[in-house]
């Protein structure tokens, strides 16, 4: 089977990060990715959704075609001949194929994006493009990677005052909500810029790729507590468009980030909000300070509690109003579904190397601070 082959091609990739952020991540991967996503980008729809629809029925029909297998002795003679097959045999027959079936969608897996958790962490590239860029020497200096509780705290103290500022421009719905400058089409049609005016700080996320898709079952989508999804096997970013305006944007540029070969959620969190904030749209731009805004919240939270108290009495009613409506709207959802997928989701994060599963998405905070010690113009 292709399982184990899939296993020892990630774990001795997981040695050679240059070599895997030099070759693949750079250019195999990225001209299979830009081929895969400019040929499904073809269909109006999104084939991911498509893919899940057939996995449902599927697995129902195949479900159900077991059970009368197991249940009628008859009908099992009749396909398999009197005394040829026992039961025992028949299932475990079906078992092999289904094991082959996955492990060939794993080794797929891998082979298509997968190898993308073991290449350079993105902090790594962050100073090393802002060491080329200033033509100084490439170093990993350590004062730009340590960070202080004071750092957090002032960084914290920017965003929420650059959300208040991109709140004040924004539009408004009649319930005193934010709303984007155009429905989901249009915000999926706009994400592109975005990435067009940060490829000067980031090379690394130019390419040709197929624009992001929305998902026709969003709403069922909500139950799973899933914003986007990013599909290796067509090279389609799919968005979730029955959430509220303010993370539509964000989330669209995070799973482009996915696209671009950028697989940590963490990583892709951050691409998300640097091309959010350098986009040339206001809406785009306040998404991305929220984005960013809640995991500081978090990580001061942790870190200082009085001083996040304190800095927090400066967001502003509009932007209160803002994440309030965020959370009553993923109140609704909240149950066993949401509960499961986000197990899946932390054992999935961990089976690829991410240690800490789900909570990885924390590190995000980590690389604002780094990027904001680079360009400290910017943190203005």
């Amino acid at each position: 089977m292709l399982f184990p082959l899939a296993l020892l091609i990630n774990f001795i990739s997981s040695k050679f990060p240059i070599a895997i952020d030099t070759y693949y991540s750079s250019y195999i991967n990225k001209f299979m990715i830009e081929v895969l996503s400019n040929i499904s980008g073809v269909f109006p729809f999104s084939l991911y959704e498509f893919c899940m629809y057939l996995l449902v029925l599927f697995t129902t029909l195949f479900l159900l075609y077991i059970f009368i297998v197991i249940i009628n002795e008859g009908f099992r003679k009749k396909l398999y001949g009197n005394n040829i097959y026992s039961l025992k045999d028949i299932l475990k027959y079906y078992l092999l194929n289904i094991l082959s079936f996955l492990s060939t969608i794993y080794f797929l897996f891998i082979i298509l994006w997968g190898l993308n958790y073991n290449r350079i962490p993105l902090e790594d590239i962050l100073i090393k493009n802002y060491t080329l860029q200033n033509n100084i020497g490439y170093t990993y200096n350590k004062d730009v990677r340590n960070h202080t509780s004071s750092d957090l705290s002032n960084l914290y103290d920017f965003l929420i005052s650059k959300s208040n500022e991109t709140r004040k421009l924004v539009k408004e719905g009649s319930n005193g909500i934010m709303k984007a400058n155009g429905d989901f089409k249009d915000i999926l049609n706009r994400a592109y810029l975005g990435y067009e005016n940060t490829v000067s700080i980031l090379p690394q996320i130019d390419g040709n790729y197929s624009k992001p898709k929305y998902v026709l079952s969003s709403n069922l989508m909500c139950y799973t507590g899933i914003t986007g999804i990013y599909f290796p096997f067509t090279g389609e970013a799919n968005i979730n468009i029955a959430v509220p305006d303010i993370y539509i944007p964000s989330t669209t540029l995070h799973e482009m980030a996915h696209q671009r070969g950028y697989a940590s959620e963490d990583e892709a969190n951050f691409i998300g909000y640097l091309t959010a904030i350098n986009h040339p749209d206001i809406d785009f731009k306040y998404s991305g300070y929220i984005l960013a805004l809640n995991h500081t919240a978090n990580a001061l939270y942790k870190a200082d509690y009085e001083k996040y108290i304190y800095l927090s009495k400066k967001i502003s009613n509009d932007v209160k109003k803002d994440l309030i409506n965020n959370k009553s709207f993923w109140k609704i959802y909240e149950g066993k579904v949401d509960e499961i997928s986000n197990k899946f989701n932390d054992s999935y994060l961990k089976a690829n190397g991410i240690k800490e599963g789900s909570a990885s998405y924390g590190k995000m905070v980590n690389l604002l601070l780094t990027y904001y010690k680079l360009y400290p113009q910017t943190h203005k």
